[in-house]
Order: structure tokens, then C-alpha cells, then sequence
């Protein structure tokens, strides 16, 4: 059966960030099986998908450690108009959700549009976990209009039922292997070592960058380690000071927006490593990582991210606490040097690849949505 389906998201599908890839790879593929798929967002001048359709201007806050734009007030004639046109048999809307969008669409959905409402985020400390039960008390009456709930991880279905008090479905975030099974390196080179991430405290540039040096101290690394750092953020400028009293060579390339060239990197990885701390509800780029093809993909044991690696203890290693430095940097070094080891290791993630498809995925996806058309329309 074939739906009219429309995602609505209160952020911008101009960047894709982590819950923007969740909604462009799930709509491409159920676009694929024949749905007719819309995109009801915030302020959107150059989305990567069809039928996409701006409803808010947006302005830049922090919260729950990154930045993230929220929509000003939206405007009800446009939303009417998208509603009446769409014609939606479901409305798949991204949450926690702005009452000044997503809300306000929510509450002018027709009666027999099933809704259904993915949970994407983690908390990451007392002042998050606030602004969260906040929002849910903000949303009571629309969220009242969701029929189905998910959440992407054990880690968020664990903030909706605190935050808006309800329980979901836990269907992961998609990947689509075959956009970077097909990533090949510019100049493949050896003893590579890969950081991807946001530069700002809880995603751990600094903790890698501390590793390198306690390896050097000590004698550690291989001949030939060089490391590249992708992603820009406040501590870009003080973490390319640290680096350049390091020995090892260390590249940082800025943001890369390019899928095929951040795909390419992270082929040529012979470790990728992230070390984020908190706030992680999932962890999308480890996935990235793994589809690209490399080596092994080492991740900062914060509870998201425990939960898409299986709770695997090679894959994972510590964030806070003594001695960081000396056990990524060990890790690094045996994930470089120890081959049967990291070939286990790079077999076992490769593995993981499956539940994560997002063939698989739609296909939990799709049952969801068959219960919210089924409940509404009973």
C-alpha cells in the first residue's frame, strides 16, 4: 500500500546533521517504494530531497551541549495550504518538537492523518533533562494528536517517557550502505587515524588529541600515524594549537558537507575514532564510519553510543575518569599493530551494518505507520 507521507522537522534540511540524515535517508527510501513523500520544515533554501516545503524562519540556541535552530512563530495560512495539498495519510513528525511549527501542524492535522512522532535526543545533564520536561509540558496538547511514538535508541526512549511521558516503539536511526560502500581513498595511506565531529566539549577532538600526545610521551605510536580531524566548531582554534606541539601529523579540514569526500576519509581510516562523552542518543557517524570501510571504529563509552556498538568492549572505551589518555592510546596502538585483532573487531562491526539498513529499518518503519492510519481511521 502506498502512503502520502510527510516528515516535519522544525530545523532546516539545508546541513544534514544527525536527525536531518535520519529523515532524507528514511524518506529516499520509502520514496523508493513507491510513497509519495513530503518535507513540512523550518527555513530551507537548498534541501537534498524533492517536495520539500519551508514553513518557518529559524533562528541559532544552544541546548543540550550543541547548537540547533529553532522556528519563530509559523504562520497558519502556508501550513493550512501544505496540509490541504499533501493530503497526508501520515504525518511523521520529529520530536522533541517546537510548539511554534511542528506543533502548530500537529494541531491543524486532519482527523484522519495518523501521526507519528520519533524521539532523536539524549539528555545531557540536569539543565537539558528541565528544558525537556518544559517542552513536553508546552506540547501536551498536540503531542495529544500522536498516535504512535519511536524513539531511535533505548537512550531516547528513556527522554520521551521522562520528558513527555510516553512510551515508543525503539526503531534505530537508517544508514544506507551503499552510499559509502563506494567510497574509495584519494591516496590511501597507512597508520591513518580519523576524527570526525562537531569541535565543542562533548564530542572529545581534545581527548584524542591528548591520547596522541600520552602515545608520543611514552614511545607508543607507529612510524607513519598521521591523523585527520573533520569538523569545525569553538575549539577548532585551541585544538589546532594543541596539535601543533604534537609530533605526529595532524590535518584538520574543516567541515566537510560532501558526502563522497567525508565517505573517502573515513575509507582511508585505518581507526576512526569518537570520543564524545554525553548528549549522544545513538551515533549515526559511527555507522558512517563502518559502511565506508573503516579499519576499525573506535567509540567513547557514553550510553548511546553503547547501544548502537552492542555493548561491544573492544569497540568501546572510557570517557571520563583517570588515565583517557593512556587507554585510547593504547587502543589506537593495538588497532594499528595487532591485525588479527582488529580484523575480529572491523568483522563484528561490519555485522552491525544489517540492523541498521535502512531497507530494514523502512520496513519497521512502514508497520508503524499501518498501526497510526489503522488506529485513527478505526
Amino acid at each position: 500500500m502506498s502512503y502520502r507521507i510527510g516528515f516535519v522537522f522544525d530545523d532546516t534540511l539545508d546541513v544534514l546533521d544527525g536527525v536531518q540524515q535520519h529523515v532524507v535517508t528514511l524518506g529516499r527510501e520509502l520514496a523508493r517504494r513507491g510513497h509519495q513523500v513530503s518535507y513540512l520544515v523550518g527555513e530551507t533554501h537548498h534541501s537534498p530531497v524533492p517536495h520539500t516545503v519551508s514553513l518557518a524562519r529559524n533562528v541559532m540556541v544552544r541546548f543540550n551541549g550543541n547548537r540547533m535552530r529553532i522556528p519563530l512563530p509559523a504562520p497558519l495560512t502556508p501550513i493550512r495550504q501544505a496540509l490541504t495539498e499533501g493530503d497526508f495519510d501520515i504525518l511523521h513528525v520529529q520530536a522533541p518538537y517546537s510548539p511554534l511549527l511542528a506543533g502548530r501542524i500537529l494541531d491543524h492535522a486532519d482527523e484522519r492523518t495518523g501521526v507519528v512522532a520519533t524521539y532523536h535526543i539524549a539528555a545531557s545533564g540536569p539543565a537539558s533533562r528541565v528544558g525537556g520536561r518544559l517542552l513536553g509540558a508546552l506540547n501536551a496538547h498536540s503531542h495529544r494528536r500522536v498516535d504512535e511514538v519511536i524513539a531511535v535508541s533505548q537512550v531516547a526512549a528513556a527522554y520521551a517517557q521522562g520528558t513527555a511521558h510516553v512510551r515508543g516503539t525503539v526503531v534505530p536511526n537508517p544508514v544506507d550502505p551503499s552510499v559509502f560502500r563506494a567510497a574509495q581513498p584519494d591516496v590511501p595511506t597507512d597508520n591513518h587515524v580519523v576524527f570526525l565531529g562537531r569541535f565543542v566539549p562533548r564530542k572529545g577532538a581534545r581527548t584524542l588529541l591528548e591520547a596522541l600526545a600520552y602515545g608520543e610521551r611514552h614511545g607508543l605510536l607507529p612510524e607513519g600515524l598521521h591523523a585527520t580531524f573533520i569538523g569545525d566548531g569553538p575549539l577548532l582554534d585551541e585544538c589546532r594549537r594543541f596539535a601543533s606541539g604534537l609530533a605526529t601529523p595532524v590535518e584538520f579540514t574543516g567541515a566537510i558537507y560532501d558526502a563522497p569526500r567525508k565517505a573517502a576519509l573515513l575509507a582511508d581510516a585505518d581507526v576512526a575514532v569518537f570520543p564524545a562523552t554525553d548528549g549522544e542518543t545513538f551515533g549515526i557517524v559511527l555507522l558512517e564510519a563502518i559502511a565506508s570501510g573503516a579499519g576499525v571504529t573506535l567509540a567513547g563509552d557514553n550510553p548511546g553510543y553503547r547501544w548502537t556498538m552492542r555493548g561491544d568492549a573492544d569497540a568501546l572505551f572510557p570517557v571520563d575518569g583517570d588515565g583517557v589518555d593512556r587507554i585510547l592510546a593504547e587502543r589506537i596502538v593495538r588497532a594499528l599493530t595487532d591485525r588479527p585483532w582488529a580484523q575480529e573487531l572491523h568483522d563484528r562491526e561490519s555485522r552491525l551494518l544489517e540492523r541498521y539498513d535502512v531497507a530494514t529499518v523502512a520496513n519497521q518503519v512502514e508497520a508503524v505507520y499501518a498501526r497510526a492510519i489503522a488506529d485513527r481511521r478505526r
